[in-house]
């Protein structure tokens, strides 16, 4: 299909082909046209999608309204109704994805982007999910949130998914939203990172998906007006390629270092060894992979912790 001034066509996050809104509101003719079309190619009953076009008679349904988040409300409650209202918003099966996210902008962007995902209130993706549920959270200080994205392969075929990490006071959880139930919504109960993986790998395994890589970003700065960009690849796991035993470690070295009081440095460590990642993603074997990334991120931290300290007592 031929693209127009203000669509462009690429690969979603679960693997299937989209066209991408890059005009805004309210939705062009062309981009209207055109998701109309695809929807009938699709549809196993084409006529049926027509007649719904040309009815004049619309089922009404309500508008999803933002979670009011109150101070008594614990920490699982609210991370329950974020989800709830993600949920609402429903899955986007149009085939035209609603609303342009590039990763490489900053947090600010991305947040009026989550701006207005709330006001028109589309279904969305992936994508949108974890960006919506980013804005959501920004107020949970105590809370931390990290990128985990899977790559799947189903009868030769590759797909990605993402969700939101979520870790507090000991417990591992996550935000998202997908086709599937069980690849989304993770309550905030799982005891290490590892436990919380495994989950999501058992619920692939149940769709007859394997699991060929997992990627874990780094922390997500809370400060809505943010200028930084946020790290969506720091550490990769290829739980096939290697015995449970090194994923498990590999996950609580992730997890220290999430816990820890340099957690907020890993984002400048990462980038000072930007090419020493490069070099090592060049190994063969996926374990000594990840554990050269993450080792050679600790040192990073200290160091620019040191350096910092040396800078203070300097003036």
């Amino acid at each position: 299909m031929a693209k127009e001034h203000g669509e462009e066509e690429k690969e979603g996050e679960e693997g299937v082909q989209v066209v991408v809104n890059r005009e805004g509101f309210p939705l062009s003719l062309h981009l209207w046209n055109g998701m109309w079309k695809r929807a009938e190619q699709n549809h196993p009953d084409r006529k049926k999608i027509s007649n719904i076009r040309n009815s004049d008679v619309f089922e009404s349904l309500p508008m999803a309204v933002p979670p009011v988040l109150k101070a008594s409300h614990a920490v699982s409650d609210k991370l329950y109704l974020i989800q709830k209202y993600i949920s609402e918003l429903q899955y986007d099966y149009t085939g035209l994805q609603f609303f342009e996210i590039k990763k490489s902008r900053p947090l600010v962007r991305l947040m009026d982007v989550a701006k207005s995902i709330i006001r028109e209130s589309l279904p969305i993706k992936c994508l949108e999910a974890v960006i919506l549920a980013l804005y959501l959270t920004s107020d949970l200080s105590a809370i931390q949130r990290f990128p985990v994205s899977f790559k799947t392969c189903f009868e030769g075929n590759s797909y990605k998914h993402i969700v939101l990490g979520i870790y507090y006071n000991g417990k591992f959880g996550a935000l998202g939203l997908s086709r599937r139930d069980t690849l989304m919504y993770k309550e905030l109960k799982y005891e290490s990172l590892h436990s919380l993986l495994r989950e999501f790998i058992n619920c692939y395994h149940s769709c007859y998906h394997s699991v060929d890589r997992i990627k874990l970003g780094l922390p997500v700065n809370h400060d809505k007006q943010s200028m930084e960009v946020i790290m969506w690849k720091y550490m990769y796991v290829k739980p096939g390629r290697i015995s449970e035993k090194d994923f498990r470690q590999q996950c609580d070295t992730y997890s220290r270092q999430l816990r820890g009081s340099n957690a907020h440095h890993l984002k400048y460590a990462a980038l000072r060894a930007k090419e020493t990642i490069r070099d090592s993603n060049n190994t063969s074997n996926g374990a000594s992979k990840a554990v050269a990334i993450t080792d050679m991120s600790d040192s990073d931290a200290n160091s620019v912790k040191n350096q910092k300290l040396a800078k203070r007592k300097s003036r």
